[in-house]
């Protein structure tokens, strides 16, 4: 049975790879990712670039900082399934502190 899957980080190396997989299988996939430039953001978009011809794919750049943002994509797309791969790579920012994201409080 197909269903709607939202994969968070889906321009990142595994996030791209399970999307297609999903595709292959018949799934139906949200892919967001706010396409930050820890690194190379080509290689990002060579990935979407990929997925684009797909029927059942749709791309949303969105943070998952900004909670609004969230809550109006869930309500939207009411995605059945969540694969949460959406990381920050590295411990560190770029000047050398720790970087901490603030979600909120846990519901």
């Amino acid at each position: 049975m197909s269903k709607t899957i939202l994969v968070t980080g889906a321009a990142g190396f595994i996030g791209a790879f399970l999307s297609k997989a999903l595709l292959e299988e018949g799934h139906t996939v949200i892919g967001i990712d706010n396409l930050n430039d820890y690194y190379d953001v080509n290689l990002k978009h060579e990935r979407l670039k990929a997925l684009e011809p797909e029927e059942n794919f749709t791309f949303i750049k969105l943070d998952l900082a900004d909670k609004e943002a969230v809550d109006e994509l869930f309500e939207q797309n009411r995605p059945e399934i969540v694969v949460n791969l959406a990381a920050q790579a590295g411990a560190l920012d770029k000047g050398g502190e720790i970087f901490v994201l603030d979600m909120g409080e846990p519901v």
